[in-house]
């Protein structure tokens, strides 16, 4: 099942949450509350300053630090109780007191799709398409089963090498990422031959026919569909956020991570921020972050966690300062340091979620 438009409004409508891991609570604690197996309650989800509660009845839990939401989420759920804990499976969302407005059927819930609930309850990020393309796993394991040769061998056969690195196939390598797949679609363009999204569906079917176990190829589309949803978010907020995978060959892949905040008044042009991460065995772990202001002023942060490659990196600073500036761009500031980089906050930080407006057709638009 793809993403489409009415999954995208579906979810601008509502206060989406990302949990590492499934809601559940200890049995006893769900038994002091008087819940039975196989009963349907409501539930709340919060946040408040620094910490996510689970409201039960009244009772409240702590849920993972990682979870995200704009105010509350009211859901609908059922209760499995096993030995130990008490899993909560959400079956339907309920209209938000928060003054959006949300349609309700005759049974009072907003009923939604396993697949959206799935993306909903997604952790991010892009770690399952990142053991995708591992050196000792993922699609490499596969290519000898029976149909997914071809597949397999398109996939990773077209991984450029770092050396052929230039503008043209970075762009082809996001166009294939399957971030683009459905606004190609709904522009009556052709989606691109290698879409990774595309081709992951068709090894999750060949694998299905074949009574094998596609949970890993499964889990890595629902990492693309997530950074899509999360993407389309931010575009109805005027601002301009994606992340994907670029997989290289003989070098691994580097995350890529772009953002850039909505305009204002006294801000026309707001600045552009990339962030690239990479960790293999030829350099290491390496981070790279580039803050593009005024549209030619680069503003560069490198941190690699083996001296001889930071070393190299600062030998280096002068030729990449004539290579950018052929190109009409100029560094204005270069820090290099020998070290991870600091700490986990993100990159910028979530707007408020508001309804989509009704752009209907477009799931993320890379010419926005």
């Amino acid at each position: 099942m793809l993403v489409t438009p009415d999954l995208v409004n579906a979810v601008a409508k509502i206060n989406p949450i990302y949990l590492e891991g499934t809601l559940k609570i200890a049995a006893t604690e769900a038994k002091s509350l008087g819940l039975k197996d196989g009963q349907i309650i409501q539930a709340v989800i919060e946040n408040r300053a620094e910490r996510t509660k689970l409201i039960i009845n009244g009772k409240e839990f702590d849920l993972p630090k990682n979870a995200q939401l704009a105010s509350e989420t009211k859901f609908q759920a059922k209760i499995s109780i096993g030995a130990k804990s008490a899993l909560l499976t959400p079956t339907a969302l309920l209209p938000s007191s928060t003054g959006v407005s949300l349609p309700i059927n005759t049974a009072g819930f907003t009923p939604v799709s396993p697949h959206l609930m799935n993306l909903l309850l997604h952790s991010g990020g892009i770690a399952n398409l990142q053991q995708l393309f591992s050196a000792n796993g993922g699609l490499h394991s596969l290519i000898q089963v029976s149909g997914l040769a071809e597949l397999i061998t398109r996939i990773l056969g077209a991984r450029p090498s770092i050396g052929q690195v230039n503008p043209s196939i970075i762009r082809d390598l996001i166009l294939s990422s399957g971030l683009f797949t459905e606004m190609r679609l709904a522009q009556k363009q052709k989606v691109h031959p290698l879409d990774q999204k595309s081709l992951f569906y068709q090894i999750s079917r060949i694998m299905g026919e074949r009574g094998l176990d596609a949970s890993n190829i499964n889990r890595a589309i629902l990492d693309i569909e997530s950074s899509q949803l999360e993407s389309q978010q931010n575009m109805n907020n005027r601002e301009l956020s994606f992340s994907l995978l670029l997989p290289f060959k003989g070098f691994g892949s580097v995350d890529l991570s772009f953002f850039r905040a909505a305009p204002t008044r006294s801000d026309p042009k707001p600045s552009y921020t990339f962030n690239l991460h990479t960790k293999n065995e030829l350099i290491g772990e390496v981070w790279l972050q580039t803050i593009v202001e005024k549209e030619i002023q680069l503003k560069m942060t490198m941190w690699a966690l083996r001296t001889e490659i930071s070393d190299r990196a600062k030998h280096s600073v002068k030729n990449l300062s004539d290579l950018l500036e052929n190109a009409g761009l100029k560094i204005d500031t270069i820090e290099i340091h020998n070290s991870a980089r600091p700490g986990k906050t993100s990159e910028h930080q979530p707007s408020k979620i508001t309804p989509l407006s009704g752009s209907f057709g477009s799931v993320v638009d890379i010419e926005a």
